[in-house]
């Protein structure tokens, strides 16, 4: 992966670090610790009735670290393997970056970007039943001649909230659209025909494509934020929004790409070190040291500063590279 197309997810805040952590999963969970833990619990919890092991996955999630060298530039790089869940926090940061970019670069080629949000009524019904009701609605909005007119295509994200005041669910939509003017009284009372409750509805112009995307690719990498949930709300949301989608396009923006492919340069990239080897090694090997130094300053690692070499054969080494690199990038990057 180029410098350029890199999401730098799996990369160390470095300033003022000497040292790398001893454990890179640990480094990890401590930028998201109460989100982690809320997820932790909430799966082991549903995995009794799903028959699922979700949670032994998450507690696997970036126990495999390494340090890469990209054979062309002589840069370093960490990659990690990934458990790919939906509500993990160090996933979901990935899968964020990667949303943000790709609804960014379509943005651009809008002639006139909106933002749009659809809302329902608060309803004491079951959050299952709410989901359906939204996700059937909207697919009848979108089917109006007044979208079908005016919206060239769009992009839409899920975000759900429940409120303090009376614990009821909050879900609503939020599209990107490439439109012209719209009335909005106009979209606001076909929202209400489709739905038959509700004429909740905004709309306004994007004038920063950048910042909208990163406010937007948020809610599809993670509809809700657990911790500001109830132990049993979590898991009530985390089963009704099981298999559904997050995110989709229509229309111009159906050209997005919702899951990475594999990077072109993914084979440039050998691993030199696996993360623990560096880290305890950095003041007694002049290599693990080096490896530390290039990544933390940014600056190219001379050809051959490999530790694997010490612990692997020729053959075994042909074997992890760069074969486990490319297979580790479309984890790393990996949806579920």
């Amino acid at each position: 992966m180029s410098d350029k197309n890199s999401s730098n997810l799996d990369t160390l805040e470095t300033t003022g670090i000497s040292t790398p952590p001893e454990s890179y999963r640990t480094y990890c969970i401590t930028n998201c610790e109460a989100e982690y833990n809320a997820t932790l619990q909430t799966y082991t919890e549903t995995d009794v009735t799903d028959e699922t092991h979700r949670a032994s996955s998450l507690e696997e999630c970036r126990t495999g670290a390494w340090f890469a060298r990209n054979r062309t530039t002589g840069k370093i790089k960490i990659l990690s393997s990934s458990c790919k869940l939906r509500w993990c926090p160090m996933c979901s940061a990935t899968r964020r970056w990667f949303l943000t970019q790709q609804v960014s670069d379509w943005l651009k080629t809008a002639e006139q970007p909106k933002f749009l949000t659809l809302t329902l009524t608060h309803s004491n019904k079951p959050l299952q039943e709410q989901l359906q009701f939204l996700y059937d609605s909207f697919r009848k909005y979108r089917k109006l001649n007044l979208l079908k007119r005016y919206v060239k295509g769009g992009v839409w994200f899920f975000q759900i909230h429940q409120a303090k005041s009376d614990n009821l669910w909050h879900p609503h939509l939020h599209c990107v659209i490439d439109s012209p003017w719209i009335d909005k009284y106009k979209l606001s009372a076909a929202w209400e025909m489709v739905t038959k409750t509700s004429k909740i509805i905004n709309i306004k112009e994007v004038k920063d494509a950048k910042s909208m995307s990163q406010y937007v690719a948020r809610y599809a990498a993670r509809p809700s934020i657990l911790t500001n949930l109830t132990h049993w709300s979590r898991v009530e949301l985390m089963s009704s929004l099981h298999g559904r989608r997050l995110v989709g396009t229509w229309g111009n923006a159906r050209s997005i790409s919702l899951r990475p492919s594999k990077p072109p340069d993914a084979a440039d990239w050998e691993n030199v070190g696996w993360y623990h080897q560096v880290v305890y090694n950095i003041d007694t090997d002049e290599k693990a040291k080096a490896i530390w130094e290039c990544y933390k300053n940014d600056i190219p690692c001379p050809v051959g500063y490999n530790l694997l070499a010490k612990e692997l054969t020729p053959w075994q080494l042909e074997a992890i590279t760069p074969k486990t690199v490319e297979e580790s990038y479309q984890q790393l990057l990996g949806f579920m």
